[in-house]
């Protein structure tokens, strides 16, 4: 038994108090407030300060870019740091950048470098937070089973998925009304993410990792093994590709071809298009959140590769429409399409990482998995404002989209996703 399990057990309520449910609580206020960035960055960026496609890409590039860097070492204090302590103050890091932003905002001192800055320790924040959140999840599906209340892992992680792009939503609708009035809207964001601090310190109460090397040539040991695990691994390094190839084709274009579609394409003022951007963002991520839910209400999938591939497909046709004028209605239709897919694929990706990753190595697998969306993402975000600045919004769409749906085809064709099927989990005593 895991050290410290049986006071755990003591200290943990249960019903709606359970720690699983702690953490979807947790989760959803760090993605309202990620969700109303999602506005909130870009606008400032693309409307109030007016800036360039290249401008808008890089400062999208300086929110990822450090996430990159960093992740490997966030994966390395994931094994190693008590989450709940950990997750509180890298929350209260983000909250109190957001205060920051807020007060320039209202003073009008906005400039293009204070956002890079803020992009950037914001960036280093998250970078850190995703591997010791995410690597959280397997330890309290396994304590909730030693209670007796057993969850899969696959429907822990489709519900995981469901309630972060539920929040991102709630965050979206929020932050579309921002206007030209955005501090008061960051200044939400800091609140939410001071109450998800506040549930992490108190609600996970899982005991500090052990079995890791304390010393910095034991971590530069863990950081070596982790790589090679990852990379060696047949159904870790496809998915390491996949994650690489959405980062640059997917992120990269999501992040900056909305704004400048929207504003380029469409017009208006800058409360209109920071209405159309919520508009479509809500659209994308309230379907993804139907089709996560769908998926945890079902049976896990029996070959989930397949689910994943077929769904960047659609990805790549949905991308390759925006290279074509179309009433703004049928462009957030296809974006709903798109979305649906989205959701399937962001469910089955960690699925497959979270269940096929060995538990010594989870942390850092996670990060390197998580290395891959953050390293594309900057160039991605980079390359399509620069296409962008060359040959307008629509045509720098058709590049992404081709990318796509080749390297989405070549991991069909040359590894095993495709025909993966995760080993059945020991099912529940009770059932």
């Amino acid at each position: 038994m895991e050290p410290g399990a049986a006071d755990y057990r003591r200290k943990s309520g249960s019903g709606i108090w359970s720690e699983l449910n702690l953490y979807y609580l947790l989760v959803a206020f760090y993605f309202l407030a990620f969700g109303m960035q999602f506005v909130l960055f870009p606008s400032l960026v693309a409307f109030a300060l007016d800036a360039t496609p290249a401008g808008v890409g890089l400062a999208q590039s300086a929110l990822s870019a450090p996430m990159f860097c960093l992740l490997l070492f966030g994966g390395l204090l994931a094994e190693r740091a008590r989450a709940g302590p950990a997750l509180a103050l890298l929350y209260l890091g983000f909250a109190f950048m957001s205060l920051m932003l807020c007060a320039i905002v209202a003073s009008g001192r906005l400039t293009y470098s204070v956002l890079i800055a803020y992009a950037v320790i914001v960036g280093s924040c998250a970078a850190f937070a995703m591997p010791i959140r995410d690597a959280a999840l397997n330890g309290i599906v396994e304590r909730e089973a030693e209670r007796g209340k057993f969850t899969p892992i696959a429907t822990a992680a489709a519900v995981t998925t469901a309630v972060q792009i539920g929040a991102q939503i709630a965050g979206i609708l929020i932050a579309q009304f921002a206007g030209k009035t955005p501090a008061p809207y960051l200044a939400v964001q800091a609140l939410a993410l001071a109450l998800g601090a506040g549930v992490a310190l108190l609600g996970m109460r899982a005991p500090k990792p052990s079995g890791h090397e304390r010393t910095l040539q034991g971590a530069l040991r863990d950081l070596r093994e982790g790589l090679v695990y990852s990379f060696r691994d047949p159904v870790m390094s496809p998915m390491l590709i996949s994650a690489a190839y959405v980062g640059v084709f997917v992120i990269g274009a999501f992040q900056v071809l909305f704004p400048l579609i929207i504003r380029d394409a469409y017009g208006g003022d800058d409360n209109t298009q920071q209405l159309r951007l919520g508009a479509l963002l809500a659209c994308f991520w309230s379907a993804s959140f139907v089709s996560a839910v769908v998926l945890s209400r079902l049976k896990p999938l029996r070959q989930p590769g397949r689910a994943l591939v077929i769904s960047h497909l659609i990805g790549a046709v949905a991308l390759l429409s925006f290279g074509f004028h179309k009433p703004f209605g049928l462009f957030a239709l296809i974006v709903v399409l798109w979305g649906f897919a989205a959701g399937v694929a962001i469910s089955t990706s960690r699925t497959i990482v979270q269940g096929a990753a060995g538990q010594r190595y989870l942390g850092r697998v996670l990060a390197v998995y998580s290395m891959g969306f953050m390293g594309g993402a900057p160039v991605g975000s980079a390359l399509v404002g620069f296409a962008a600045s060359q040959w307008g919004a629509r045509a720098a769409a058709l590049a992404p989209a081709l990318g796509l749906a080749l390297a989405a085809i070549a991991l069909a064709v040359f590894t095993p996703l495709w025909r993966y099927a995760p080993a059945p989990q020991i099912s529940d005593p009770d059932a």
